[in-house]
């Protein structure tokens, strides 16, 4: 059965690849721009995805914070 600080390890892994993909993102809308095409439907996405990161941070905080508290 996974314990808490498993749970943390799979938020923090999960949360680098997001990143990752959310700085590919922007790095796709630089090079979108800066070849002339319409960059609103990866904005768009873009914004969904730092959404759902921040969601992630907040996930991995209450992970951590069960873990200050003990329960595991």
């Amino acid at each position: 059965m996974a314990t808490e600080h498993d749970h943390l390890a799979q938020a923090t892994r999960h949360i680098a690849r997001a990143e990752e993909m959310v700085s590919e993102q922007r790095s796709l809308i630089v090079r979108m721009a800066e070849r002339g095409h319409d960059t609103k439907l990866a904005e768009t996405m873009l914004e969904t995805m730092q959404s759902t990161l921040d969601r992630m941070y907040q996930h991995r905080a209450a992970i951590e914070a069960a873990i200050a508290a003990g329960r595991q």
